[in-house]
Protein backbone atom coordinates (compact mmCIF):
# COMPACT_ATOMS: atom_id res chain seq x y z
CA UNK A 1 0.00 0.00 0.00
CA UNK A 2 1.08 3.61 -0.58
CA UNK A 3 2.77 4.54 2.67
CA UNK A 4 2.11 8.23 2.05
CA UNK A 5 -1.62 7.76 1.97
CA UNK A 6 -2.33 5.14 4.62
CA UNK A 7 -1.83 7.59 7.53
CA UNK A 8 -4.72 9.71 6.28
CA UNK A 9 -8.10 8.05 6.49
CA UNK A 10 -11.75 8.95 6.39
CA UNK A 11 -14.69 6.58 6.52
CA UNK A 12 -18.06 5.73 8.01
CA UNK A 13 -19.67 3.27 10.37
CA UNK A 14 -23.22 1.92 10.27
CA UNK A 15 -24.14 0.52 13.67
CA UNK A 16 -26.92 -1.97 14.33
CA UNK A 17 -27.84 -5.36 12.94
CA UNK A 18 -28.80 -6.30 9.40
CA UNK A 19 -27.03 -3.61 7.41
CA UNK A 20 -28.25 -3.95 3.84
CA UNK A 21 -25.61 -4.18 1.14
CA UNK A 22 -27.37 -1.55 -0.95
CA UNK A 23 -27.42 0.90 1.95
CA UNK A 24 -23.74 0.31 2.73
CA UNK A 25 -22.72 0.92 -0.89
CA UNK A 26 -24.96 3.99 -1.15
CA UNK A 27 -23.38 5.59 1.94
CA UNK A 28 -19.89 4.85 0.57
CA UNK A 29 -20.81 6.48 -2.73
CA UNK A 30 -22.29 9.59 -1.09
CA UNK A 31 -19.26 10.05 1.17
CA UNK A 32 -16.96 9.84 -1.84
CA UNK A 33 -19.06 12.45 -3.65
CA UNK A 34 -18.76 14.78 -0.64
CA UNK A 35 -14.97 14.34 -0.51
CA UNK A 36 -14.67 15.08 -4.24
CA UNK A 37 -16.72 18.26 -3.91
CA UNK A 38 -14.70 19.42 -0.90
CA UNK A 39 -11.46 18.63 -2.69
CA UNK A 40 -12.49 20.95 -5.53
CA UNK A 41 -13.53 23.64 -3.05
CA UNK A 42 -10.40 23.38 -0.88
CA UNK A 43 -7.70 22.82 -3.51
CA UNK A 44 -9.33 24.03 -6.75
CA UNK A 45 -9.00 20.63 -8.46
CA UNK A 46 -9.89 16.96 -8.14
CA UNK A 47 -6.72 14.87 -8.22
CA UNK A 48 -7.24 12.39 -5.40
CA UNK A 49 -8.43 8.80 -5.78
CA UNK A 50 -10.03 7.43 -2.61
CA UNK A 51 -9.35 3.73 -2.05
CA UNK A 52 -10.44 1.23 0.58
CA UNK A 53 -7.93 1.19 3.42
CA UNK A 54 -9.92 -0.89 5.92
CA UNK A 55 -13.19 -2.84 5.72
CA UNK A 56 -14.90 -4.45 8.71
CA UNK A 57 -17.98 -6.60 8.35
CA UNK A 58 -18.90 -6.99 12.01
CA UNK A 59 -19.29 -3.27 12.64
CA UNK A 60 -20.17 -2.43 9.01
CA UNK A 61 -17.46 0.17 8.66
CA UNK A 62 -15.27 1.28 5.80
CA UNK A 63 -12.18 3.50 5.82
CA UNK A 64 -10.69 5.15 2.74
CA UNK A 65 -7.27 6.65 2.15
CA UNK A 66 -6.15 9.08 -0.57
CA UNK A 67 -3.92 8.05 -3.46
CA UNK A 68 -2.93 9.53 -6.79
CA UNK A 69 -5.15 8.34 -9.65
CA UNK A 70 -3.84 5.24 -11.42
CA UNK A 71 -2.49 5.96 -14.91
CA UNK A 72 -4.83 4.76 -17.65
CA UNK A 73 -3.99 1.21 -18.51
CA UNK A 74 -1.42 0.87 -15.73
CA UNK A 75 -1.02 -2.50 -14.06
CA UNK A 76 0.49 -0.89 -10.97
CA UNK A 77 -2.36 -0.58 -8.48
CA UNK A 78 -0.30 1.58 -6.14
CA UNK A 79 1.71 4.30 -7.91
CA UNK A 80 4.93 5.71 -6.48
CA UNK A 81 4.21 7.73 -3.35
CA UNK A 82 6.38 10.73 -4.18
CA UNK A 83 4.39 11.31 -7.38
CA UNK A 84 1.56 12.58 -5.15
CA UNK A 85 1.51 15.64 -2.89
CA UNK A 86 0.70 14.03 0.47
CA UNK A 87 -0.60 17.25 2.03
CA UNK A 88 -3.41 17.52 -0.54
CA UNK A 89 -5.82 15.37 1.45
CA UNK A 90 -5.10 16.80 4.92
CA UNK A 91 -7.38 19.85 4.59
CA UNK A 92 -10.04 17.84 2.71
CA UNK A 93 -10.46 15.32 5.52
CA UNK A 94 -10.36 18.07 8.11
CA UNK A 95 -12.92 20.16 6.23
CA UNK A 96 -15.24 17.16 5.89
CA UNK A 97 -15.20 16.26 9.59
CA UNK A 98 -15.40 19.83 10.86
CA UNK A 99 -18.10 20.77 8.36
CA UNK A 100 -20.29 17.75 9.09
CA UNK A 101 -20.04 18.45 12.83
CA UNK A 102 -21.10 22.07 12.31
CA UNK A 103 -24.12 21.28 10.13
CA UNK A 104 -25.20 18.47 12.48
CA UNK A 105 -25.22 21.00 15.31
CA UNK A 106 -26.65 24.13 13.64
CA UNK A 107 -27.82 25.67 10.37
CA UNK A 108 -24.52 27.42 9.66
CA UNK A 109 -22.49 27.03 6.48
CA UNK A 110 -19.04 25.57 7.22
CA UNK A 111 -15.91 26.75 5.40
CA UNK A 112 -15.49 25.17 1.95
CA UNK A 113 -19.02 23.70 1.95
CA UNK A 114 -20.59 24.75 -1.35
CA UNK A 115 -24.28 24.17 -1.97
CA UNK A 116 -23.34 20.93 -3.73
CA UNK A 117 -21.27 19.81 -0.74
CA UNK A 118 -24.25 20.48 1.52
CA UNK A 119 -26.48 18.45 -0.81
CA UNK A 120 -23.95 15.61 -0.74
CA UNK A 121 -23.92 15.71 3.07
CA UNK A 122 -27.71 15.53 3.11
CA UNK A 123 -27.70 12.63 0.64
CA UNK A 124 -25.12 10.85 2.81
CA UNK A 125 -27.42 10.97 5.83
CA UNK A 126 -30.52 10.10 3.80
CA UNK A 127 -28.80 7.03 2.37
CA UNK A 128 -28.40 5.67 5.91
CA UNK A 129 -31.70 6.82 7.45
CA UNK A 130 -34.03 4.02 6.33
CA UNK A 131 -34.06 1.32 9.02
CA UNK A 132 -32.45 1.07 12.45
CA UNK A 133 -28.84 1.83 11.48
CA UNK A 134 -27.05 4.85 12.97
CA UNK A 135 -24.39 6.64 10.91
CA UNK A 136 -21.08 8.08 12.05
CA UNK A 137 -18.26 9.48 9.93
CA UNK A 138 -14.71 9.21 11.24
CA UNK A 139 -11.33 10.28 10.00
CA UNK A 140 -7.68 10.79 10.76
CA UNK A 141 -5.28 13.33 9.34
CA UNK A 142 -1.89 14.34 10.70
CA UNK A 143 -2.33 12.06 13.70
CA UNK A 144 -5.65 13.51 14.88
CA UNK A 145 -8.65 11.17 14.91
CA UNK A 146 -12.27 12.33 15.12
CA UNK A 147 -15.74 10.80 14.86
CA UNK A 148 -18.99 12.65 14.10
CA UNK A 149 -22.43 11.08 14.63
CA UNK A 150 -24.92 12.22 12.00
CA UNK A 151 -28.70 12.35 12.20
CA UNK A 152 -31.82 13.91 10.72
CA UNK A 153 -30.78 17.20 12.34
CA UNK A 154 -28.20 17.61 9.57
CA UNK A 155 -30.89 17.14 6.91
CA UNK A 156 -33.09 19.82 8.50
CA UNK A 157 -30.18 22.23 8.79
CA UNK A 158 -29.16 21.73 5.15
CA UNK A 159 -32.75 22.41 4.09
CA UNK A 160 -32.67 25.62 6.12
CA UNK A 161 -29.40 26.68 4.51
CA UNK A 162 -30.12 25.91 0.86
CA UNK A 163 -33.78 24.96 0.71
CA UNK A 164 -36.04 27.39 -1.13
CA UNK A 165 -37.89 29.73 1.20
CA UNK A 166 -38.95 32.29 -1.40
CA UNK A 167 -38.77 32.96 -5.14
CA UNK A 168 -38.67 36.34 -6.89
CA UNK A 169 -37.70 37.86 -10.20
CA UNK A 170 -34.35 39.61 -9.89
CA UNK A 171 -30.75 39.85 -10.98
CA UNK A 172 -27.41 38.80 -9.50
CA UNK A 173 -23.80 39.72 -10.21
CA UNK A 174 -20.64 37.67 -9.97
CA UNK A 175 -17.74 36.05 -11.78
CA UNK A 176 -18.67 33.18 -14.08
CA UNK A 177 -16.27 30.39 -13.09
CA UNK A 178 -17.92 26.99 -13.58
CA UNK A 179 -20.07 25.19 -16.15
CA UNK A 180 -21.85 21.84 -15.87
CA UNK A 181 -24.08 19.65 -18.02
CA UNK A 182 -24.33 16.86 -15.41
CA UNK A 183 -27.98 16.28 -14.42
CA UNK A 184 -28.86 19.86 -15.37
CA UNK A 185 -27.51 22.52 -17.73
CA UNK A 186 -26.05 25.29 -15.61
CA UNK A 187 -23.15 27.58 -14.87
CA UNK A 188 -22.11 29.15 -11.58
CA UNK A 189 -21.27 32.68 -10.53
CA UNK A 190 -19.28 33.64 -7.45
CA UNK A 191 -19.93 36.85 -5.53
CA UNK A 192 -16.78 38.98 -5.37
CA UNK A 193 -17.25 39.92 -1.69
CA UNK A 194 -18.68 36.80 -0.04
CA UNK A 195 -17.33 34.22 -2.52
CA UNK A 196 -20.70 32.47 -2.33
CA UNK A 197 -21.61 30.30 -5.30
CA UNK A 198 -24.98 30.59 -7.05
CA UNK A 199 -26.07 27.95 -9.53
CA UNK A 200 -27.46 29.50 -12.71
CA UNK A 201 -29.76 27.11 -14.56
CA UNK A 202 -30.23 27.94 -18.19
CA UNK A 203 -30.92 26.75 -21.71
CA UNK A 204 -28.33 25.61 -24.23
CA UNK A 205 -28.16 28.98 -26.00
CA UNK A 206 -27.31 30.88 -22.82
CA UNK A 207 -24.85 28.17 -21.80
CA UNK A 208 -23.03 28.57 -25.12
CA UNK A 209 -22.73 32.31 -24.42
CA UNK A 210 -21.38 31.58 -20.95
CA UNK A 211 -18.72 29.25 -22.33
CA UNK A 212 -17.62 31.19 -25.41
CA UNK A 213 -17.91 34.82 -24.33
CA UNK A 214 -18.25 35.25 -20.58
CA UNK A 215 -16.25 32.48 -18.90
CA UNK A 216 -14.01 33.96 -16.19
CA UNK A 217 -15.65 37.39 -16.50
CA UNK A 218 -17.99 39.39 -14.29
CA UNK A 219 -21.58 39.14 -15.43
CA UNK A 220 -25.09 40.09 -14.45
CA UNK A 221 -27.73 37.35 -14.67
CA UNK A 222 -31.46 37.99 -14.59
CA UNK A 223 -34.35 35.63 -14.03
CA UNK A 224 -36.26 33.78 -11.31
CA UNK A 225 -34.14 33.74 -8.12
CA UNK A 226 -34.59 31.20 -5.30
CA UNK A 227 -33.63 32.34 -1.80
CA UNK A 228 -33.06 30.30 1.36
CA UNK A 229 -34.41 31.10 4.82
CA UNK A 230 -31.43 33.39 5.48
CA UNK A 231 -32.18 35.48 2.39
CA UNK A 232 -29.20 34.18 0.42
CA UNK A 233 -29.68 33.46 -3.28
CA UNK A 234 -29.14 29.75 -3.96
CA UNK A 235 -30.19 29.27 -7.59
CA UNK A 236 -31.51 31.33 -10.48
CA UNK A 237 -33.36 30.26 -13.61
CA UNK A 238 -31.59 32.53 -16.08
CA UNK A 239 -33.44 34.42 -18.80
CA UNK A 240 -30.60 36.79 -19.68
CA UNK A 241 -26.87 37.20 -19.05
CA UNK A 242 -24.88 40.38 -19.68
CA UNK A 243 -21.19 41.27 -19.19
CA UNK A 244 -20.27 43.84 -16.57
CA UNK A 245 -17.62 46.53 -16.84
CA UNK A 246 -14.01 45.43 -16.61
CA UNK A 247 -13.10 48.06 -14.02
CA UNK A 248 -11.49 46.61 -10.93
CA UNK A 249 -13.67 46.19 -7.87
CA UNK A 250 -12.74 48.32 -4.83
CA UNK A 251 -10.19 46.74 -2.55
CA UNK A 252 -10.37 46.64 1.25
CA UNK A 253 -7.99 49.61 1.53
CA UNK A 254 -10.21 51.68 -0.79
CA UNK A 255 -13.19 51.64 1.60
CA UNK A 256 -11.32 51.63 4.90
CA UNK A 257 -12.49 55.19 5.66
CA UNK A 258 -16.14 54.12 5.70
CA UNK A 259 -15.47 52.18 8.90
CA UNK A 260 -13.02 54.53 10.61
CA UNK A 261 -15.50 55.92 13.14
CA UNK A 262 -16.43 52.41 14.27
CA UNK A 263 -12.87 51.07 14.48
CA UNK A 264 -13.69 48.11 12.23
CA UNK A 265 -10.88 46.21 10.50
CA UNK A 266 -12.33 45.96 6.98
CA UNK A 267 -10.05 43.09 5.93
CA UNK A 268 -11.10 41.13 9.03
CA UNK A 269 -14.74 41.95 8.24
CA UNK A 270 -14.35 40.68 4.67
CA UNK A 271 -12.87 37.42 5.94
CA UNK A 272 -15.78 37.08 8.38
CA UNK A 273 -18.34 37.57 5.57
CA UNK A 274 -16.62 34.96 3.37
CA UNK A 275 -16.60 32.39 6.16
CA UNK A 276 -20.14 33.08 7.39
Amino acid sequence: MDQAGNKQQVGFRLSGDDVAVGKFLAVASRLTELLKELEASVTGEQGVEWRIADLQVGSASLAMSPHPPSPTGSTNAFPVANAFPVATAFPVIGAALEGLAIVEETARRPPHFTDQALRSAKSLVNAARAGPNALAVFGEAQGERRQVALSSHLVAHVDELIGTASIAIGSLEGTLEAVTIHDTIAFSIYDAITNRRVECRCGREILDLAITRYFGKRVSVAGLVSYNAHGDATTIKVDDVQPLGSADLPQAKDIQGLFSEHKVDIEEWARFVRED
